[in-house]
This record gives structure tokens, sequence and C-alpha cells, in this order.
């Protein structure tokens, strides 16, 4: 028994290790984006954020839930990357899957200190991005496609690297 468990931890640890090893490596590929789907969602502080407004800036979107622990450990990565990058032609968006009133996701988001824009969307958009689990960080490029979509927390270098490719597609000399 104790081997397997053994065995088991052995191949856990190479699958996490493989896992982030290889991610950076698709970065790197020049496979065709999806377009993304447009949405138009209301922030919790009332501010309209229209998909097609967003065309010319990276965007990520956050799908999160305040029941979700590692969202928990995604939003302070993505707090500070916004209030680092906030000059930027960069658009954050957290995604809200709650179905709790608006009042208390806010008070919830308080609480820990996130300010950055925060909207509550319609189960559909999560399935339009093909969303099934939290949190869930889709990247969308200047361009208005997918550049990537990742289940599961983001580290900071890795989300700088990859805003810094995508706003090298908007000005290439830079």
């Amino acid at each position: 028994m104790r081997a397997a468990i053994g065995i088991w931890l052995v191949v856990m640890a190479v699958t996490v290790f493989a896992s982030g090893y290889f991610d950076g490596c698709l970065a790197e590929e020049t496979i065709e984006r999806p377009e993304a789907a447009t949405f138009d969602l209301v922030r919790l502080d009332g501010v309209p954020v229209r998909f097609e407004e967003q065309r010319g800036r990276v965007l990520i979107l956050d799908f999160w839930a305040t029941w979700c622990a590692p969202c928990e450990v995604q939003m302070p990565i993505l707090q500070e990357i916004w209030e680092r990058r906030g000059d930027e032609p960069l658009t954050i968006v957290g995604v809200s899957m709650d179905t709790d009133p608006p009042e208390k996701v806010s008070a919830w988001l308080a609480e820990r200190g996130i300010r950055y824009p925060i909207a509550i969307a319609d189960p559909q958009l999560a399935v339009d991005y093909d969303v099934w689990s939290f949190p869930t960080l889709v990247v969308v490029d200047p361009a208005g496609r997918i550049a990537r979509s990742h289940q599961g927390v983001l580290g900071r270098p890795q989300l700088d690297a990859l805003i810094d490719a995508l706003q090298r597609e908007i000005s290439p000399g830079a």
C-alpha cells in the first residue's frame, strides 16, 4: 500500500511538472486562434463592459466564484497586475459566476481588497468560453481572438509574459 502511494505521488509530481513545463512551450506555437465570444456585461459599479470596445487591448477574463478557494489565490495576482499595469492597453474583468446578489459579492470582494473590475455574468458566457472549472482565465488578444484559456491558478510571471507578448502584437517594434 505504501509503495502504491509513493508511485502515485511520483506520477502526480511528474504530471504537474510536465504540465507546467510544457504549458510555456505552447505559447510559441503558431496555431490559429479562435474568435472570442462577444458579450455586454455590467460591472458591479454599474459601468458597462462591451467586448467590441476591448479591441486593440489585451483582455483578461477571470471566471470565478466566491466559494472557489483557488480563485482566492488567483485574484490577488490579478489585482497586483491591474494596479501595476493599469496605464497599458490591458483590460482585466473578473467574471463572477455567483448566484448571490451583487451586494453580497461586492462585500466579499471588499473584505479581500479586490478592486479590479468585476461583473456578474449569465452562465451562458461560461459556456461560450468553454469554462468548466474555476478559476479559468481567458486571455483575448488585441484582434479579439482567444490567445489562451487556462483552468486553475496562473502565476504572475506567466501572465506578465503573456501580456507582454500580446502587447507586442499591438506595437511590434516595442
